[in-house]
């Protein structure tokens, strides 16, 4: 057991108090086991492995507020800006937190963390066993630390200088590998890829785009606020969802600086990196993600050399990047998002227009296929041959409409179908629209197991936007939601779950629209 615990320590960093965290976790271990005997349910009851893994989460949480390392703090403040409270559902708005372990701060730890020992588990923030074992543990940490010397190796490890974007990268891998907040999910985000290992461009996605059941913040979110990096390496490193991944054609290197063209915009970036890391060769074409840190970028994930390419085999290979990956372009080539903007808005009025809403319900697959397409037949049927064949060049179409791709589960679907056009992106579907609906209507009075489910989903799905859950809420409001996920109906909850299972909505978002370059 303590070799697990030592793993996810830094390594080479060791504060006076390190020593004191194992005992604490057997210790914690022990009361939890006796805390489990005056529950009421079975939900929180933990086998031996999850009870270490538990305590073990535990005792990091409080090393980390004990000693003010800032992982934590970071969390809170963020909620205060986006929620008003530092612990949504548990602490009430405008109010502040005075005791260091307590008991709210422990109930909002385990109820987000829970989802990693089960992830169906819907757990009340009302749960009388949640309350039990939040005070206890609570009570605990407040004897137990006091004894403890405020140093810790951690803090030592997160607070060295970040000279180099390497340097503040080597945290967020810990970070994501080893603290207690990110490692359980960082793992599992790697099983749900089916990889065995984890390799430098799981990890690299992980840090840069997966939002967290910490209110739907990122690796970096948390660990730039912790070490209040200045204004502008903060704005530097929050810009890294959007890694600019594209071709490069390397143009110098000196002095560990790299210059290198961006084939798709022509654009030169400046690219910092150690001589010894240096593979590629002037005139070179590479494969890779860049993103800033002062003044200089630097490499984010893997790199791959694609040696040199004749002036055919680069516009092919450009023209094919852009088509596949069109929504990674729009974050470094404005001109064509401007183009994608604009194209978004036409959808959308056309929507509208043939719908007279922006929200249609279609009671099965066949049917939702037959209306869309009808629409885009309706339109291009209105143009005269000569515009027709403009269109069809343009977009590149064999057909005198674009083809739909909907999925046999969306075609073979019978419960409902919802449909939204959001504004910002285009088109969002949503199956079991029946109980969705039905279940917003009843104002989380008596719903049923399946509209209770189907809810969940709605604000589970990653594909779905907060837009569209907006939209039903103008219709019905938003008591159902906390109905599903048991939280009482004079909580505000709803902003909270939101950018908790759908962070990545809260970012720069772009259309889902592919387009070729002019």
């Amino acid at each position: 057991m303590k070799e697990q615990f030592e793993l996810f320590r830094p390594k080479e960093f060791t504060g006076s108090g390190d020593k004191h965290l194992f005992a604490l976790i057997n210790e914690l271990s022990k009361l939890i086991i006796r805390l489990e005997k005056r529950y009421y349910y079975n939900t929180l009851k933990f086998d031996a492995n999850q009870n270490f893994i538990m305590a073990n989460l535990l005792i990091e949480l409080a090393e980390d507020l004990h000693n003010d390392i800032g992982l934590w703090k970071s969390i809170e403040q963020y909620n205060k800006t986006l929620f008003n409270t530092p612990l949504p559902l548990f602490v009430d708005e405008n109010t502040e937190i005075q005791e260091c372990f307590d008991k709210n701060r422990i109930k909002f730890f385990i109820y987000n963390i829970i989802v990693e020992f089960d992830e169906n588990v819907i757990l009340s923030p009302q749960h009388k066993d949640l309350e039990i074992l939040a005070r206890g543990v609570s009570q605990f940490l407040e004897v137990k630390f006091k004894a403890v010397p405020k140093e810790s190796g951690v803090k030592l490890f997160l607070h060295q200088k970040d000279e180099y974007g390497w340097d503040f990268k080597s945290k967020l891998v810990w970070a994501s590998l080893g603290s207690y907040l990110f490692r359980s999910s960082c793992y599992s985000y790697a099983v749900k890829k089916n990889l065995s290992n984890m390799d430098i461009e799981t990890v690299d996605d992980f840090i840069c785009q997966e939002s967290s059941v910490w209110s739907g913040l990122t690796v970096v979110d948390i660990v730039a606020k912790a070490l209040e990096l200045p204004e502008k390496l903060q704005q530097d490193v929050l810009s890294w969802n959007e890694r600019l991944v594209s071709i490069y054609r390397v143009i110098s290197f000196k002095n560990d600086i790299f210059e290198l063209e961006n084939i798709i915009n022509e654009q030169i970036y400046k690219v910092q990196s150690f001589k010894e890391a240096i593979v590629f060769k002037k005139n070179h074409f590479v494969l890779g993600g860049l993103v800033p840190y002062g003044e200089y970028y630097y490499w984010s994930g893997v790199q791959r050399d694609l040696g040199k390419m004749d002036s055919k085999t680069i516009t092919n290979l450009k023209n094919d990047f852009v088509l596949k990956s069109t929504r990674i372009v729009y974050r470094y080539d404005k001109k064509l998002l401007n183009r994608a903007l604009e194209s978004i808005k036409v959808h959308y009025a056309d929507f509208k227009s043939y719908f007279n809403t922006d929200l249609v319900y279609f009671k099965d697959g066949i049917s939702m296929a037959a209306a869309l397409q009808n629409k885009d037949k309706q339109k291009y049927d209105a143009l005269s041959k000569e515009d027709l064949k403009e269109v069809m060049k343009k977009h590149n179409l064999k057909n005198p409409f674009p083809n739909m791709h909907l999925s046999k589960d969306l075609l073979q679907a019978k419960n409902g179908l919802g449909v939204f056009f959001n504004p910002n992106e285009g088109t969002e579907i949503m199956m079991d629209f029946d109980d969705i609906t039905n279940g917003f209507r009843k104002k989380g009075v008596n719903l049923t197991k399946n509209e209770k489910s189907a809810i969940q989903q709605f604000i589970f799905s990653s594909a779905i936007s907060p837009n569209f859950v907006l939209r039903m809420i103008a219709d019905y409001g938003e008591k159902s939601i906390a109905s599903a996920f048991v939280i009482n109906n004079d909580v505000n909850c709803t902003s909270f779950l939101l950018h908790k299972y759908k962070g990545h909505f809260y970012k720069n978002r772009y259309p889902e629209i592919s387009l070729k370059i002019d």
